[in-house]
């Protein structure tokens, strides 16, 4: 199993666009929040690879994305976002820190 190269905190760049965000939750591989019809899985990135849970700045949205369509950013300014507060504590030297910690 390929290891996941971004860490929840850590605020990526879309490769696609000029979009950024902040990772909120890391799945190993594709884990749909729901079931998906075979045709819109076809046309999905491979499911083999890291996906990563993201809270878009600037807007409300969060989206799930795989590993290949994400960069790190190299902004190191903070994400705009109304869900920050529920998933991180503070803000600093470019990444956020999780509300709770495993450890």
């Amino acid at each position: 199993m390929r290891h996941a190269a971004f860490a929840i905190g850590q605020i990526i760049h879309f490769r696609d666009g000029n979009a950024r965000g902040v990772v909120v939750d890391v799945d190993e591989s594709f884990r749909a929040p729901v079931e998906l019809p075979e045709q819109v899985r076809a046309g999905l990135p491979s499911p083999e690879q890291p996906w990563y849970y993201v809270l878009v700045d600037g807007t409300d949205d969060r989206v799930y994305v795989a590993e290949e369509s994400v960069q790190a950013d190299l902004d190191r300014s903070p994400v705009e976002h109304p869900g920050i507060d529920q998933f991180f504590r503070r803000f600093g030297n470019g990444r956020y820190q999780p509300q709770y910690s495993l450890n």
